[in-house]
């Protein structure tokens, strides 16, 4: 959690974090800045607050986090700008000389941020030239950098705010799941009212409006497959595809409150009825989905559980990424990830990697399942649980399992 930033800034000997300014939302300077909504830079040196630099138009949004914060003014950027012309980079070199002065930086910093990768690159460069003889740029690992560890535990208020998102997100996959019900069928597609073809983007455009109604975004698109695109794990579904009886149909929703927490839960539904194979193999996947929650304790090494669940499906005659790497049928994932200010965050649930321990404060989803695009079908049963204070697991997902859709219309 974040209060350990600091213990793994030392371990892996990092004086300071820089967090480049730039216009993206960026999950890195919301969790240093505690939240709060602004394009500007964040300082944190190792054992002390982060500081805040940001545009005089954003000053005031940068104080609701309660840091030391600094206008980019208060360093001369304009100034700077206009002594140095056409010189920018010139120009910026001293802005940031005087930045690390005023925060005290100097030795081993590293650099993160979520904006124009080119343009990073060239601050990088830049500040190596200039400031080479006062700061050391380290390199952040790969999956186990100081943020990933970090994320692997939340603390109290995370908590607070990752149960609220669950709530709203439950609540619109129930009331869109009783929505599709007040439907009726003619022949074998569902229709409405007027007896016009119930699609695929109409059950999106419901949802979306569900999704405002409870103070909630969906930034990165959620998934409403039917058939084969069911079978295709990240296919987002095609709007204009009508709703079919007895197809499967994945609905994964990863929502957020606005700037912050997500929520990630996935149901599997057919209307009307489910074809024997499509049920037999939704019953394997809501075991085995036990069957992981089950061992996901304090101390557990995550990828133990994935194999559990990979040596499950084996047993059945499904194929998996544990002995088919590759395969496009089946089960082709992994069971799990972390969850927070990312959809997708540490802790991960790797095939072989034994890096990642299950902890008190962990967050994250448990989501298998099987996959046949050439049998038009695929399922997936997905849940946010956590491990509570007193190390047993929570479910923060609140949605029936059933498979089956019955039409009241």
């Amino acid at each position: 959690m974040k209060a350990d930033l600091d213990r793994f800034m030392e371990a892996d000997g990092i004086d300071a974090i820089v967090i480049l300014p730039h216009e993206n939302e960026d999950p890195y300077r919301t969790y240093l800045a505690n939240g709060a909504h602004f394009g500007g830079m964040v300082v944190k040196k190792r054992g002390e607050q982060p500081v805040l630099i940001a545009n005089g138009m954003e000053v005031d949004e940068a104080a609701k986090s309660g840091l030391t914060v600094y206008s980019w003014e208060d360093f001369g950027l304009g100034e700077l700008l206009r002594e140095h012309k056409d010189d920018r980079d010139g120009a910026m070199a001293e802005w940031f000389r005087r930045i690390f002065e005023k925060t005290g930086v100097q030795g081993s910093i590293t650099i993160y941020g979520v904006g124009d990768i080119n343009a990073a690159y060239r601050t990088i460069l830049l500040l190596t030239e200039h400031l080479g003889e006062q700061i050391t740029i380290v390199p952040a690992k790969i999956r186990n950098n100081i943020f990933n560890k970090a994320y692997e535990t939340k603390d109290t208020d995370e908590i607070v705010r990752l149960r609220d998102v669950a709530r709203r997100t439950s609540a619109v996959m129930r009331a869109t799941r009783e929505w599709i019900s007040t439907h009726r069928a003619a022949g074998e597609v569902v229709v409405t009212a007027e007896a016009a073809p119930l699609t695929i983007g109409d059950v999106k455009r419901y949802v979306r409006m569900q999704l405002f109604a409870q103070g909630l975004e969906d930034p990165e698109g959620m998934i409403f497959a039917q058939g084969r695109d069911a079978a295709v794990p990240h296919s987002k579904g095609e709007d204009d595809q009508p709703l079919t009886l007895g197809q499967t149909i994945v609905f994964d929703l990863f929502p957020r409150e606005p700037g912050g927490y997500f929520h990630d839960m996935t149901r599997t539904w057919c209307i009307g009825h489910a074809p024997d194979e499509v049920q037999a193999d939704f019953d394997a996947v809501l075991e085995v989905y036990q069957r992981s929650a089950e061992m996901c304790k304090v101390g557990v090494v995550t990828s133990t559980v994935q194999r559990m669940v990979c040596e499950f499906f084996e047993e059945k005659g499904h194929p998996t990424v544990l002995n088919t790497p590759g395969t496009s049928e089946g089960y082709v994932h992994s069971l799990a990830h972390g969850l927070g200010l990312n959809v997708h965050e540490a802790p991960y649930f790797p095939n072989y990697s034994e890096d990642y321990r299950l902890q008190k404060g962990s967050v994250f989803t448990l989501e298998p399942g099987l996959y046949y695009p050439d049998k038009g079908y695929g399922i997936r049963i997905e849940d946010t649980v956590f491990l509570n204070e007193s190390g047993a697991l929570e479910t923060l997902t609140d949605c029936p399992y059933d498979l089956v859709i019955e039409l009241n219309g």
